[in-house]
């Protein structure tokens, strides 16, 4: 069987990169150096592109089938593509967590789903949680995601960065950092406490 090269990796990775900027150009601009919606603001990476879209916004310095960084905000009352289930203002955020991971391992497009770790997390001072896992794309690709997450009383707040595991995901990953440590979810946002 042939197996794929480093450098042949690369590569075919670069090329299919350069074909999919090209082809969503009318949507991909350059990031400006900050972006923001109501409910969450963050600085952008030098360098990146950024997509609009009407629920997320997309960072991609190289393509977003090597490497991309999601930024959503979305109703509690908006039930999950695959689940149908519904996030809570009163859950907690390890049962949010799990919530997540059931919605991931019914989603059809990520085959091979394997959890690695869930933990808390504190997201700009709100009680949350960090999933991270893998799983393959369509083509066979592995990927690897650090999902961030945060329940606050109106909605559901979710960063995450995911990148093809082999050549792109450590390269990128204290960029994420540096787009995680700059969020700022408005004070008005506050999460509920345990006790409620």
């Amino acid at each position: 069987m042939y197996q794929l090269t480093n450098k042949t990796w690369i590569l075919a990775s670069f090329a299919l990169a350069l074909l999919m900027l090209t082809a969503c150009a009318g949507g991909w601009k350059t990031a400006r150096e900050g972006l923001s919606r109501p409910q969450w603001s963050i600085s952008t990476p030098d360098g990146w592109m950024h997509l609009s879209m009407p629920d997320s916004d997309m960072l991609s310095k190289n393509g977003p089938y090597l490497e991309y960084i999601l930024i959503q905000a979305r109703p509690l009352i908006k039930p999950f593509r695959f689940t149908k289930q519904r996030l809570s203002a009163t859950m907690l955020p390890h049962e949010a967590a799990e919530f997540i991971v059931d919605n991931l391992r019914a989603d059809p497009l990520i085959r091979g789903f394997r959890l690695h770790s869930s933990e808390p997390a504190m997201i700009d001072g709100h009680p949350g949680f960090k999933v991270t896992y893998g799983y393959l794309d369509k083509h066979g690709v592995e990927l690897k995601t650090v999902y961030y997450g945060v329940v606050l009383p109106d909605h559901f707040f979710n960063l995450r960065y995911t990148a093809a595991r082999r050549c792109y995901f450590d390269k990128e990953q204290a960029t994420f950092n540096q787009v995680l440590d700059s969020l700022e979810l408005p004070s008005s946002h506050i999460a509920l406490s345990s006790t409620n």
